[in-house]
């Protein structure tokens, strides 16, 4: 196998490990030694790919980016925006689905936020691309708004999703509807932006 393929498959096992563990565990509470034990490899092998678990979380925070780009751009395709109903549960419907997919990125981003500068800083700037793609939907979708109305808009909305699919799948106990949800939030949000009860 060639040396390139083995060290990607080993980095992807590495963050598999740590997305694993950042569903039972908080993230202050894992340890690098844990993260390469539940992968399975020696403990010198997480430095060939990351300087420490923080450069970890921080590749799966991309990956978590990545991931919430993509689904929308499949789900609503290039030229797409916030002018219906629809569009406004499509978007919703693809924030839920990544954040379902990349709950534990999300879960260990936030405890990281709690107690780092930096993360919380990392958490932010994710926060602020989502409510700056969101304000150019709302600034598209809206005549009259002002931008800094549509970015405060966009703050409420990106806030809403965020905490909303948290409460949702961090609890763990409660059975989750998800067509259910997905119209709670997609109801609300269509309400507020476009006037319309969505239903």
């Amino acid at each position: 196998m060639p040396e390139r393929t083995k060290g990607k498959r080993t980095e992807e096992e590495l963050k598999n490990a740590a997305r694993r563990l950042l569903v039972s565990k908080n993230y202050a509470e894992i340890k690098v030694t844990d993260i390469t034990a539940e992968a399975g490899k020696a403990a010198g092998v997480f430095y060939r790919y990351f300087t420490d678990k923080d450069a970890l979380l921080r590749a799966l925070a991309a990956d978590f980016e990545e991931a919430l780009h993509a689904v929308v751009l499949e789900q609503v395709g290039d030229d797409h925006g916030l002018r219906t109903v629809d569009d406004v549960r499509r978007h919703v419907e693809a924030f839920w689905t990544t954040y379902e997919q990349y709950l534990p990125e999300r879960r260990g981003i936030l405890q990281a936020s709690m107690l780092n500068a930096e993360f919380q800083g990392f958490n932010d700037d994710l926060r602020d691309r989502q409510i700056d793609i969101w304000a150019n939907h709302i600034l598209d979708a809206k005549a009259g708004i002002s931008a800094p109305q549509a970015r405060m808009s966009a703050l409420a909305v990106v806030c809403l999703l965020e905490y909303f699919c948290y409460s949702q799948f961090a609890g763990g106990s409660v059975a989750v509807d998800r067509e259910m949800t997905i119209e709670t939030a997609a109801s609300l949000i269509a309400t507020g932006l476009l006037g319309t009860i969505a239903g």
